[in-house]
């Protein structure tokens, strides 16, 4: 899209810390398009990560035109991933900004996709990106040009910041009074309709545990990890976690839940990944990933938790119904208020289809 004269700072304006001007939506939106998995696997139902990592990165892109600094995640939204993207698909990742503050930016990210046979795109997934920008010094940058709404697009984009502001409000406060419960019972949490099942495990059993390094391109220049690729890895691991739960090679993510990073990642770090499963209904189930960061110095600290939602299915694409249970005591209050949380959760999506673009997985 060209840009007009007014939209384009002069280089002077641009360069000025004290002075940062306004711009434009259009100004700094972009896209990013590629053909997506690979050719052997053509057809197949594509993972999430490779998806969440193109997401990403047009978000980083939108960042940076709208900043001139390097953009630095700190929060992805939750985020449906429901519609269906395949192996060599073609896909069309269009990002556009939508608030700013005095150092943070909000990106939102519009996911398409058309197949080989198709003519037209379609829209799959959207996603908003929460990035801070890093300065020369690796410093947080305190002032952003702002954002103006004197555009058509402007003023659609803050009307959609203030309906997502509302939204997250009203995500936090469904599950708030959660952790303040003492002695949750079974009884009181468990769905009374469970499926059939022939075995049951308990959640210390289903444990997976991962410590590595983020597998990267290579980190920035600073040394910082790229929140795409971790964002890749985690929903490895949750895939394996729930593949071993469910006994079956085909589950693939259909949420992300709000996912924050408030501490800088480096490459020298290594990460442990403590995944397990939280929640069982009868074709899907929940992951929740634990994650602590070990550095070279010895000391250890936890992010905050990040929960996939994955659903169970056959090779011709159909639902597979899940035949291991979960098995719950009135002893294990944390795996309670989890499974707790993660219900609540799915209660909520059910309730609020137009926070979503697709069908309900059940």
């Amino acid at each position: 899209m060209e840009r007009t004269a007014s939209e384009i700072p002069s280089p002077q304006a641009s360069f000025d810390p004290d002075t940062p001007p306004a711009r434009t939506v259009e100004y700094s939106q972009d896209y990013l398009a590629e053909i997506v998995g690979h050719e052997s696997r053509a057809g197949e139902r594509l993972q999430a990560g490779p998806i969440l990592k193109l997401m990403y990165e047009t978000a980083v892109a939108v960042a940076f035109r709208h900043c001139g600094h390097r953009p630095v995640m700190l929060r992805l939204d939750r985020i449906d991933l429901t519609r269906v993207i395949c192996h060599m698909d073609l896909v069309r990742i269009e990002g556009r900004m939508v608030e700013v503050g005095r150092s943070s930016m909000v990106i939102e990210v519009r996911c398409f996709a058309k197949k080989p046979t198709e003519r037209e795109y379609s829209p799959r997934h959207v996603g908003f990106f929460t990035m801070v920008a890093i300065d020369e010094e690796g410093q947080l940058a305190r002032r952003l040009a702002p954002l103006s709404d004197d555009t058509p697009q402007g003023r659609e984009s803050k009307a959609l910041a203030a309906h997502r502001r509302a939204e997250i409000a009203e995500r936090r406060q469904a599950l708030e009074w959660i952790d303040r419960e003492e002695g949750l019972r079974v009884e009181d949490v468990i769905e009374p309709l469970q499926a059939v099942r022939y075995d049951s495990l308990r959640a210390d059993e289903t444990v997976v545990r991962i410590k590595g390094q983020v597998i990267s391109q290579g980190p920035q220049q600073d040394g910082r990890v790229r929140a795409g690729d971790l964002l890749v890895w985690l929903d490895r691991v949750a895939n394996y976690t729930a593949r071993q739960f469910a006994g079956n090679d085909h589950l693939v993510t259909l949420s992300v839940n709000d996912v924050v990073f408030k501490k800088a990642l480096h490459a020298t770090d290594r990460i442990e990944l403590i995944s397990r499963v939280a929640y069982v209904r009868t074709h899907t189930l929940e992951i929740a990933i634990d994650i602590i960061v070990h550095t070279l110095e010895g000391e250890q600290y936890p992010l905050d938790p990040v929960e996939f939602f994955l659903i169970n299915y056959s090779p011709s694409g159909e639902k597979v119904k899940i035949t291991t249970g979960l098995a719950l005591s009135d002893e294990d209050q944390e795996s309670l208020r989890r499974y707790l949380k993660a219900r609540t959760r799915f209660a909520f999506w059910k309730a609020h289809p137009e926070s979503h673009l697709t069908q309900r997985p059940e």
